[in-house]
């Protein structure tokens, strides 16, 4: 007698999530407690909508005669990706393990887990797969409440608004250049740049509000203040980067002066070139401050902290060779090639340098674990 699983798929783990249920679960009844845990605390998820369908099917095949069948829910991570992917074939290849089936019916809302299905096929024969949508009211007003809806679950705003946003931005600075341009030579007035820029404005705010960048914002402002009051080293760090930013914008702008400037794309890597230092500057020594911070509070240096301070200055050497490379063809800046040959090999030099630490701190790491794990294994 073949066995057969009739299996509930959610990628984003919102039985997780908002349930606080441990996944995989199987059998019937834990499915059902599932189900009340989701429904409890999101009613409208559609996720409950697919694991009430999977306890219809159950009970649809075993009604048959000769069958044998089991219900089962398995649930990946809210971040939907390859981490979601990996914890789902995990507990999929768990199920299999005490399940045994010899054939799976897929149930799923249709939205996100249909993506996963060629990972289970590859696994175990997949004889059928249920797509459960919900049921609305017609016309505008449940047109407007399911898209209300959709705006207000963070992971689908950003898949749907993130990329108009991005887009919208895109397009308008596109159409936003010549008119800049035009009115850096002098030949143009601000009004013909106004429309583009009013798109822009829309296109930006699309995007803050689908990367939730708004949200971000008060988390960000309540640590500082938090911080402030505390007394943080971090606080006169910070204060002092964003002095170097400062005074790199003013140095930057005064730069423009000491030279002819022919265009707008001449005047704005002049202006690179000579502010780049100041502002990569100013991210170490806000580097250096969550390093102090950090020692502070656990007495103890995170070795990423160095490496990731070593590949700024690598890729602002770099850079600076690059620039160097480019105003020097236009007959600005400096004309020594040994200078600036120096520059790109010693920022190559340096990534060397941060990845070979890179890989010995993994290596460290992976020794540690290890000889852990054996004290525990006699133990």
């Amino acid at each position: 007698m073949k066995k057969t699983l009739v299996l509930v798929v959610d990628r984003d783990d919102d039985f997780g999530v908002k349930g606080k249920q441990k996944t995989p679960i199987i059998g019937v009844e834990e499915c059902s407690i599932a189900a009340t845990a989701l429904g409890m605390s999101d009613p409208e998820d559609s996720d409950l909508n697919a694991i009430y369908a999977a306890i219809k099917i159950y009970g649809e095949i075993r009604s048959e005669k000769n069958t044998e069948v089991e219900v089962a829910l398995i649930a990946g991570d809210e971040r939907v990706g390859h981490k979601s992917d990996a914890a789902l074939v995990d507990e999929l290849e768990e199920v299999l393990r005490e399940v045994s089936p010899d054939r799976i019916i897929l149930v799923g809302d249709g939205a996100e887990d249909e993506y996963v299905y060629p990972i289970i096929s590859s696994r175990i024969p997949i004889d059928s797969v249920k797509k459960v949508y919900v049921k609305q009211a017609p016309g505008l007003e449940g047109t407007l409440y399911i898209v209300s809806k959709i705006m207000e679950d963070p992971a689908k705003r950003k898949r749907f608004l993130g990329p108009i946003g991005i887009i919208i931005v895109l397009i308008s600075i596109v159409y936003m250049i010549p008119p800049i341009m035009t009115y850096m030579n002098g030949d143009a007035g601000l009004s013909d740049v106004t429309t583009p820029f009013v798109v822009f404005l829309i296109g930006l705010f699309i995007m803050l509000y689908a990367y939730n960048i708004f949200e971000w914002l008060s988390v960000w402002s309540s640590k500082w203040a938090a911080r402030v009051r505390g007394g943080s080293v971090t606080v006169t760090f910070l204060l002092a980067s964003v002095l170097f930013v400062v005074v790199g914008v003013i140095v930057g702008y005064l730069s423009l002066g000491d030279v002819y400037i022919p265009s707008f794309s001449h005047g704005a890597l002049w202006f690179i070139s000579n502010s780049l230092w100041l502002f990569i500057f100013a991210f170490l020594i806000y580097q250096v401050g969550d390093l102090v911070e950090m020692y502070i509070t656990t007495k103890r240096v995170k070795l990423s902290f160095i490496i990731g301070s070593i590949n700024i200055v690598a890729i602002g050497l770099i850079i600076t060779g690059l620039l160097d490379i480019v105003l020097a063809y236009f007959g600005m800046g400096v004309q020594n090639n040994a200078l600036i040959a120096l520059e790109i090999i010693a920022g190559i030099g340096l990534a060397l340098l941060s990845a070979l630490l890179q890989r010995h701190m993994k290596g460290a790491i992976e020794a540690a674990e290890s000889t852990k794990d054996a004290e525990a294994d006699v133990a």
